[in-house]
């Protein structure tokens, strides 16, 4: 029995001595905090830079600060020139992709506009991430910075979840940050090395990792149109499907004609990126998955709607509200709505109706999330308001907004920060020092 005990406090010294090793040297690789909270990967546009096709393109590089994230350099105490302090939380919708102005900078320049002067907007926007990591990341970084108002960016096309948020959960051994684990509650750098080395975050579980695709098939837009599409199906034949016809492939590939490179043979900054993931997801609706339901119209749609899911879905939301609530901190959600109130690209993705059908299906989920939404008592900022039936808001190929499209949606942010502001005391929640 003794021995048995010796053994067992043994291992356990031994296993504690040994991750506070491999912690200590894997605080010498990782970035400093907020960074290692924000995002699994070290974002910098010098790495960026060494991506052939984006270095042919300089415009569509994006500028990343300390932390990681594409806005200019910001302090974890409040400067002493701002009254209203807002941190925008959400993902790529916030980030603004490849080098579109974020949301968060433009509602600074429509305040601007406005000789507002002493109001500060701040992009925490991540691309892959969804509700679980903008509940953590209000509540490990969000509310370090000592905001009067808090904004959450819910993208309609992947933020709904399946789980509901517990306080009773048991946490993972391993998790990408802020989500609580076992390995990130006594060795933060290390759960983040582990997450990163791995692959185990979102971004590094959608994306397959295929060496150099993004210039692959960017350098397939400069050859000839006819060689174009057989290229295409190529490439996927041998990276993503190879149990399927080159023939067929080819069928689902080229049936666009030459509208669909339209938007990758632009030189200016309204150029588009073919992306690897984009025709995975186009190929596997019109082709490899046939059964998987795909709703041709917005009564298909609404009985595909998943009452669990919305509500699954508001559970974080709700928390989110909750945990600036109890600091004393405005908060504010906007939806945002599918690309498909787009009419351009409606008509982009007209040859391809299985594929547009998830616009319908996550369209009507949206409606029933404001719905629940506003029933619980947390009314969203609807942007479908403000953006339907305007062309040109969407890019139409991944379906982020366009610098028009952004435009339009910081005003609408910006107003109604402005509102919250009305009366709203300059102090904020009690000054936190950053851990790590």
């Amino acid at each position: 029995m003794k021995k048995a005990v010796f053994w067992t406090i043994y291992g356990l010294l031994l296993v504690a001595v040994t991750i506070g090793a491999l912690e200590i040297g894997a605080s010498f690789l990782t970035p400093a905090w907020p960074a290692y909270d924000l995002r699994p990967i070290v974002a910098s546009s010098t790495s960026m830079r060494q991506i052939k096709t984006l270095a042919d393109a300089p415009q569509s590089i994006p500028f990343y600060n300390s932390w990681g994230v594409k806005d200019q350099e910001r302090s974890i105490e409040r400067p002493a020139n701002v009254r209203f302090r807002s941190v925008f939380v959400g993902d790529s919708f916030l980030e603004g992709v490849f080098a579109l102005t974020p949301l968060s900078e433009l509602v600074a320049k429509d305040w601007a506009g406005q000789s507002i002067k002493d109001s500060e907007a701040i992009n925490l926007g991540i691309s892959a991430t969804g509700p679980p990591q903008y509940y953590y990341r209000i509540k490990t970084v969000a509310l370090a910075l000592q905001p009067d108002a808090i904004l959450e960016m819910f993208y309609s096309g992947n933020d709904f979840v399946s789980g509901k948020l517990s306080s009773w959960s048991i946490p993972p051994v391993v998790a990408e940050r802020p989500e609580p684990s076992l390995l990130g509650a006594v060795a933060p750098h290390l759960d983040w090395l582990v997450v990163n080395r791995l692959g185990l975050s979102e971004f590094g579980r959608g994306n397959k990792p295929i060496p150099n695709e993004f210039d692959t098939l960017n350098d397939i837009v400069k050859k000839p149109l006819a060689e174009r599409v057989g290229l295409l199906a190529d490439h996927y034949k041998k990276y993503y499907y190879p149990d399927v016809s080159k023939a067929a492939l080819e069928e689902v590939l080229g049936r666009g004609g030459a509208a669909f490179w339209a938007p990758f043979e632009r030189t200016d900054d309204k150029r588009e990126f073919l992306m690897g993931w984009l025709l995975a997801n186009v190929i596997d609706w019109e082709l490899v998955h046939p059964t998987w339901p795909a709703p041709m119209n917005e009564a298909e749609a609404e009985r595909m709607v998943d009452p669990a899911e919305i509500d699954a879905t508001v559970s974080w939301l709700d928390g989110a509200e909750k945990l600036a609530a109890a600091k004393g901190v405005k908060f504010l959600l906007a939806v945002a709505p599918m690309a498909s109130i787009d009419p351009d690209y409606v008509a982009y993705w007209k040859p391809w109706p299985r594929f547009f059908a998830q616009n319908l299906r996550r369209e009507a989920s949206r409606r029933a999330l404001l719905a629940a939404l506003d029933k619980r008592g947390l009314p969203a900022i609807d942007l479908a308001q403000d953006l339907a039936g305007k062309a040109g808001t969407y890019r139409v190929t991944d379906g982020h907004w366009t610098e028009f499209g952004t435009e339009i949606v910081a005003r609408r942010v910006a107003a109604e920060l402005q509102k919250a502001r009305e009366g709203w005391p300059p102090s904020g929640p009690a000054k936190k020092s950053p851990p790590g």
